[in-house]
């Protein structure tokens, strides 16, 4: 998909104007996702006060965005950009390059020939794409804006570095913790929230699982995983600072400041490299 972009790359680089888009109405990732989708939403301006330029995948799009979001379910991904993305310049952009035809309805966006993929600037400040439906993503996006992320979540993912969240562990890739096909049919919702502290990466935020159970079980193999991975760096282990990343609540497996590596981070990072 990266080469699918290069058309829009180019067209942002036409437009000298900047643009921004504040969606004073709420955050606009809190409407992606669904059933078994994945959602992340990196906070590319926060990552670049940060120092942390070099972990983003650099592109047009990248530099020109403030926010990066994507719902990716099996087959599909649709998100958003918003940042520096003229609504005329783009899509005027869109209608001089040959590979893209314009939609014949009233909305207007465009559909590559030679991919399939449907991409526009629906407004100034945000370019919209999907690799299915772009008037499925302009309908839950822009025009119907309904939140599907709790509104008690969603502060949380808007502050924070990077934020991953999933209604069904099926969709969540692989950070490394550990967990088993088996730990996973018991999860019923995951949030992860990244955030960067004198070099090093934190994870925090919460797994729910289906039962307390479940959850006990779970808190004793994360906490058997970190372990593992600190004897293999060579590191001895603080068992007693080391059981207060992991607790249980209930049916929850509360993360508290879990330092992760950088590998695990451009796990969850690795999702924008194809935009």
């Amino acid at each position: 998909m990266r080469k699918l972009l290069l058309s829009i790359l180019i067209a942002v680089l036409l437009s000298s104007c900047v643009y921004r888009s504040p969606f004073e109405d709420g955050e606009l990732f809190s409407s992606m996702g669904g059933e078994g989708d994945l959602v992340v939403t990196v906070d590319l301006e926060k990552a670049r006060e940060e120092g942390l330029s070099s972990l983003i995948p650099q592109s047009v799009i990248t530099d020109r965005s403030d926010r990066l979001s994507v719902s990716i379910s099996p087959g599909a991904v649709y998100g958003a950009a918003e940042g520096n993305f003229g609504y005329a310049s783009v899509n005027a952009f869109f209608d001089w390059v040959p590979d893209w035809r314009r939609s014949e309805g009233d909305l207007r966006y465009y559909q590559s020939r030679s991919t399939g993929l449907e991409a526009a600037v629906p407004e100034s400040g945000v370019l919209l794409f999907s690799t299915e439906s772009y008037l499925d993503a302009y309908s839950a996006l822009i025009e119907r804006r309904v939140p599907v992320i709790a509104d008690d979540i969603v502060p949380l993912m808007a502050s924070s570095l990077a934020s991953l969240y999933t209604r069904n562990a099926e969709s969540v890739i692989d950070l490394g913790f550990g967990i088993t096909e088996d730990v996973a049919d018991n999860i019923e919702e995951i949030v992860f929230l990244l955030d960067a502290h004198d070099g090093s990466f934190y994870i925090s935020g919460w797994i729910d699982m289906d039962s307390p159970s479940a959850a006990r079980a779970l808190v004793t193999l994360l906490r058997n995983e970190l372990i593992k991975g600190m004897r293999e760096r060579g590191e001895k282990p603080d068992f007693k600072a080391l059981s207060s990343l992991y607790s249980q609540d209930g049916d929850k497996v509360r993360l508290s400041s879990v330092k992760v590596e950088d590998d695990q981070v451009g796990a969850v990072l690795s999702t924008l490299e194809e935009f």
